[in-house]
């Protein structure tokens, strides 16, 4: 007995815990952690997705809304300048007022946005065309023949006069603030935001003064925009659900909004208009975003770039960027997008209630099946248990008949099917961590491929030292080279065949031209700085210096020139020639080089020697190589140059350059 005690007996310095316990409890551990670890990268992923989301939206939405801008501002000083330059001419005689509205008709005809074209002279004769909501034209004459009376006219479609719709005495152009304006800045100017009395319409004019060939004081051309077409403009744009952009000036007043409310108030008992800030909006985003704006920053000139900004609204988070606009002429706008992250948060929260049930569910069938499985498994081995614990205490008879061999058998059976059931599930375990392992080789080796793919892409765009040092350094990355040699090479007549042909040849005809030039690049050892529409920059002696870098320039520039002698493209079906000129300018000098800034890396250089590049460019002839007296030096013993002379070079005054025309000996 004491035999099978010692063989039975088990250590009695062990926990002893329950084999239901051992077998539930880190099951369900595992499941919890799961369960958890899936439901916090459901909200951390889904956040991330928000913020990247809302960044990118505004970015597109403000870059938009400036381009708009831009191209609508720069539209009323486009028609002053074309009214100066025929008046300042001659082409269009002031004495003549038929001609004169019939003029002015037509631009208003053919320029959409402005509302409103008009012409003070310094002996106080006037005239002016109106557009109408309803499209019709109005002219406003002071001249001889309104013996010095302000007379409104109703215009027909043909532009003539057809009826008199008011005269007012004693209008003199010059005491208007338009006109003094014009006159005090010598140049184009806009004036101060104001309405129309007894219109819910703001306007801004743009002012420039007339001069003759004498420099002699005409008269000043004025031409208005109503900012209400920026208001319909903005409205029109698709900013989330419950987003909003609006334009104030930096004293804080509304200029336009996309909710097209009411950015003035008109007292008219008082004859007079007042302009509404943003902090004093009847938008409440509009009103909290201002109050946001000025808290954050103090005062809204110190705002000088564009900045994206979060804030909170009754607990609620706010997605804002403030972009500055501004010209030389007067203007010093804030363009402003804000959109609420309850706009893009609808359905992540949808998703990650529903990942938070179905990870409840899982837990909840894999807790039961964990406990069935824990008493399926631990009732054989309990009834084995207490028959080795008969057998060890030597109740051998009352645990196990001698008599009652069936009853053993079933009990070896039970205890054979508990062994082959653990034995197939650590089986079992074994594959899923086989797979597993699998798995994780797969996706390390997908991972290793998209890291060899970032990189190649990486030396695509930067010199390899250049990746190599951002790899290891975070800070801005720049050297000076004592000599390289540049060239700037632009494609003659393609910015007016740009208008000719459709976007999608002319980016496939320019891809074409360049990738030639890419591999001649590529040939001598050069480093492809960057292209800018039609330009092509390229240098040589860097990153790493090298002593035949001029040479090599040299030998690109006749290649892109033969290259191009051969370059012809099917644009036969637009009726244009398909023969292509370029033209290259050449310079020797020092550059800084290098990398700046956090993103979007760009490897650029700095210096005089770049500038005067670009200006031999500039100042060559088509299908001709201009090179710098520093170039001519250095390649002048290799190569067939020509003295093309002294010439003007804007910034640099008088410099002698040298026409390339091929290498000796070939």
């Amino acid at each position: 007995m004491a035999s099978l005690s010692r063989l039975f007996g088990s250590n009695k310095k062990a926990p002893k815990l329950s084999l239901r316990i051992v077998f539930v409890v880190p099951f369900l551990i595992q499941i919890f952690a799961s369960v958890g670890l899936t439901g916090w990268l459901s909200f951390r992923n889904g956040s991330i997705a928000v913020n990247d989301l809302a960044t990118q939206l505004r970015i597109e939405l403000s870059n938009r809304i400036l381009q708009e801008l831009n191209t609508y501002l720069e539209t009323p000083h486009v028609i002053n300048q074309i009214n100066v330059d025929t008046l300042g001419m001659g082409l269009i005689s002031l004495d003549n007022v038929p001609q004169m509205e019939r003029y002015l008709w037509n631009q208003l005809k053919q320029f959409k946005t402005a509302s409103y074209i008009g012409i003070g002279l310094e002996n106080s004769y006037y005239i002016g065309a109106n557009r109408n909501d309803d499209g019709t034209i109005e002219f406003d004459i002071v001249d001889k023949s309104t013996s010095g009376k302000f007379q409104k006219w109703l215009t027909n479609n043909q532009g003539d006069r057809s009826e008199l719709l008011s005269v007012r005495d004693n209008y003199d152009p010059r005491i208007r603030p338009w006109y003094k304006a014009g006159v005090k800045s010598g140049k184009a100017v806009w004036s101060e935001i104001y309405a129309y009395f007894g219109s819910k319409v703001l306007v801004i004019s743009a002012n420039q003064p007339i001069y003759n060939r004498n420099k002699q004081l005409l008269g000043v051309a004025s031409t208005d925009l109503t900012l209400e077409r920026i208001s319909q403009f903005l409205n029109g744009l698709k900013i989330g659900k419950t987003g909003q952009t609006f334009v104030m000036e930096k004293n804080g007043y509304l200029v336009a909004t996309s909710t097209l409310e009411e950015t003035f108030i008109v007292h008219a008992a008082l004859q007079e208009t007042e302009r509404i800030k943003g902090i004093k909006s009847s938008d409440p985003l509009t009103q909290a975003t201002s109050n946001h704006l000025l808290k954050h920053f103090g005062n809204l000139d110190q705002i000088q770039t564009s900045t994206q900004l979060t804030f909170e609204i009754n607990g609620k988070q706010q997605y804002l960027q403030v972009t500055p606009l501004s010209d030389q002429r007067g203007i010093n706008w804030l363009i402003v997008v804000v959109v609420p992250e309850s706009d893009f948060m609808a359905k992540i929260n949808a998703n990650n209630r529903t990942t938070i049930l179905l990870c409840i569910v899982a837990l909840l069938v894999a807790t039961l099946c964990g406990i069935v499985n824990s008493r399926w498994i631990s009732t054989p081995i309990l009834r084995l248990s207490q028959a080795s614990q008969a057998i060890a205490s030597g109740e051998l008879e009352q645990t196990i008949p001698v008599e009652s061999i069936k009853e053993l058998g079933i009990l070896a059976n039970s205890f054979n099917t508990m062994t082959q059931q653990l034995k197939a599930s650590f089986n079992e375990l074994e594959k899923t961590n086989a797979e597993l392992e699998q798995r994780v080789e797969d996706r390390t080796a997908d991972l290793r491929l998209e890291k060899e793919r970032s990189e190649q892409l990486l030396l695509n765009i930067l010199p390899e030292v250049i990746a190599e040092q951002l790899k290891h350094n975070n800070k801005a990355i720049a050297s000076a080279m004592e000599e390289v040699t540049i060239l700037f090479a632009d494609v003659v007549g393609f910015t007016p065949l740009s208008s000719q042909i459709p976007p999608i040849e002319l980016v496939s005809v320019l891809n074409e031209m360049f990738s030639i030039f890419d591999h001649l690049a590529e040939k001598h050892g050069l480093e492809k700085i960057k292209t800018i529409g039609d330009a092509y920059m390229v240098v040589g002696g860097l990153p790493l210096p090298k002593t035949n870098h001029a040479e090599a320039i040299a030998d690109m520039a006749l290649g892109m020139q033969a290259a191009m002698s051969e370059f012809k493209v099917p644009l036969e079906r637009f009726n244009i020639e398909s023969q292509f000129q370029i033209r290259i300018g050449i310079n020797t000098g020092s550059v800084v080089a290098g990398v700046i800034g956090i993103k979007k890396f760009i490897y650029d250089l700095w210096g005089d020697a770049v500038n005067i590049a670009s200006r031999m460019e500039s100042s060559g002839d088509p299908g001709r190589i201009q090179v710098t007296e520093a170039t001519y030096h250095r390649i002048k013993d290799q190569y067939h140059l020509e003295k093309r002379g002294i010439i003007s070079i804007k910034g640099k005054g008088e410099m002698t350059t040298y026409w390339l025309i091929g290498k000796n000996g070939e």
